[in-house]
């Protein structure tokens, strides 16, 4: 059934004869039925993709893009109206990934259940759908490139590296779980991230999932192009990770990982033990009988408002100690002329309990930390997505941090540390992320964090300090290898050494490669004559 549709697309435009489902006579129920089976088989397809991700990184469910390929192939021969045809397919693969790989999210509504336990479906199924025209959208303009299977599915590998990156700015952006991280659990394979950037990867991550197709369909030239470029990047990025990250002279972290469960983060009851464990925490010698001189604590790990002068500011010196630093996250409260602002913040603060630094958080969570069309939400009801978050302002972007004793620092709360990094400017050092994943859980929702921020920290190449609430925690070197790791709900400190920076041409000339890439496999689907294996 699928091969004969796929026989009929490689021999390019022509007349076909019409099939049973296009005959005379055909009823709307069968029409329904084999449109509905389809578009089940795409939301399945997107669910096996999603095997991909951590913590499950199974790299042979990539095949799922062959599934959405020959999906696309069939409906190509057999359906009336292909474009709306194969947006459907789209969006149900695109549904299913999503659901798949992010219900995880649901976990921070069950923090409070009584408040929002009941908005949870709606969050769960509401992100997929979402974010599912962003797969619609490319798997209908595929449908625009010539006839023939290998054309198609070139294109649609070119127009699905367009739409993720779209993803990443278009709405406010959410580049989460991306075609670079479906092939993240083998390192080699992400080392030219640090070449082409992240979206880069996409186009080749697609073709390669699609490979089992182009067999299928007998395309062998460019499946040997895909089998070749995979040996070369393999080849790349195994030579690259032959390399150590140098250290830092001089530059040692502590980082403190608290492990604070999130239905208890914010009791007043719990406030004192919070504080004092992490003051223990910083205090405490380790294993050599040092300290290091910087210490660095998560997001909004500051149980209260800090304020100087006071009681905790005592507290905090006398942990910290003679020409010791401390980076936290916290919430900070301002009054303004149109009110109380409140921010989410890193703090620098010196040996005496003052702060000397500070960055507030410029890229805010929609629905987590603000309320985006908050007017007509909240005319909806829908005002209790953010209860108690709408009040955050974002930040000015800022690319330095200035941390006495260490080279500056690039600052990221939480998920700003998945966005692609401007390049050129003031080039830091190093990246310090601070984030807390306890509102997840233990679910795949940290680990696919961490594996988001280690493409970042390849892309870039800036080592990274990543420090989480409850993990996963530790020192990202520049070639996406954690050190020092602190796993999940694990209450521990590392004391680690910074390595030096790499140069990386993403770092110079941003995504510049990635649209030539993608320009160079339009090119071939436009210009190539008709082409068989």
């Amino acid at each position: 059934m699928i091969l004969r549709p796929l026989d009929k697309a490689r021999r390019g435009p022509g007349p076909a004869a019409p099939s049973r489902e296009e005959g005379a006579g055909t009823s709307v129920p069968r029409l329904f039925r084999w449109a509905s089976a389809r578009v089940v088989a795409a939301v399945l397809c997107g669910a096996v993709l999603a095997l991909t991700l951590p913590p499950f990184d199974i790299l042979p469910a990539l095949a799922a893009y062959s599934g959405l390929a020959l999906l696309a192939a069939a409906g190509d021969a057999c359906a009336r109206r292909r474009i709306w045809h194969r947006a459907a397919l789209g969006a149900a693969f695109g549904f299913g990934f999503h659901l798949a790989g992010l219900w995880w999210i649901g976990e921070a509504f069950l923090v409070d259940a009584e408040k929002f336990g009941a908005l949870l479906p709606l969050a769960v199924v509401g992100l997929p759908l979402l974010l599912a025209p962003f797969h619609a959208l490319a798997v209908a303009l595929a449908g625009f490139a010539p006839r023939g299977f290998a054309r198609r599915t070139v294109a649609l590998c070119a127009a699905l590296a367009l739409t993720e990156w779209l993803r990443g700015f278009a709405f406010t952006g959410f580049p989460w779980n991306i075609p670079a991280a479906q092939i993240s659990s083998w390192l080699p394979l992400v080392q030219p991230a640090a070449l082409v950037g992240v979206a880069g990867l996409a186009p080749f991550a697609v073709l390669l999932g699609c490979l089992p197709a182009l067999l299928l369909a007998r395309e062998w030239r460019v499946s040997g192009a895909v089998l070749a470029l995979t040996a070369v990047i393999a080849a790349y990025g195994a030579n690259r990770l032959t390399q150590e990250a140098q250290p830092l002279d001089g530059a040692r972290v502590r980082i403190v990982q608290p492990s604070i469960p999130q239905n208890e983060k914010w009791r007043a009851s719990s406030r004192a033990d919070i504080w004092t464990r992490l003051l223990d925490l910083t205090a405490e010698p380790g294993e050599d009988g040092t300290r290091p001189p910087v210490v660095v604590w998560p997001e909004t790990a500051l149980p209260f408002i800090y304020r100087t002068p006071s009681l905790e500011q005592y507290d905090l010196a006398r942990a910290l100690g003679p020409g010791r630093t401390l980076i936290t996250g916290a919430v900070e409260l301002e009054r303004t002329d149109a009110g109380e602002r409140a921010t989410n913040s890193i703090f620098v603060i010196n040996e005496d309990g003052e702060r000397i630094d500070r960055y507030d958080k410029a890229h805010l969570v929609p629905f987590g930390e603000y309320l985006p069309f908050s007017g007509v939400l909240s005319w909806l009801g829908l005002d209790a997505l953010a209860a108690g978050s709408s009040e955050f302002a974002s930040g000015d972007p800022r690319d330095i941090l200035q941390v006495p004793g260490l080279p500056d620092a690039r600052p990221l709360i939480c998920y700003e540390a998945i966005f692609a990094q401007p390049s050129g400017g003031n080039r830091p050092k190093w990246i310090v992320n601070l984030t807390n994943d306890a509102w997840f859980g233990d679910t795949p929702g940290p680990y696919q964090h961490l594996r988001l921020v280690r493409l970042r920290a390849i892309e870039s190449g800036l080592p990274t300090v990543r420090v989480a609430n409850t993990g996963l925690s530790g020192l990202i070197d520049p070639y996406g290898r954690v050190m020092n790791e602190i796993l999940l709900n694990q209450l521990a400190f590392r004391d680690i050494s910074l390595s030096e920076s790499v140069s990386t041409l993403y770092s110079r000339v941003g995504n510049g490669p990635f649209f030539l890439i993608v320009a160079l496999l339009l090119a071939w689907v436009a210009s190539r004559r008709r082409f068989a294996g």
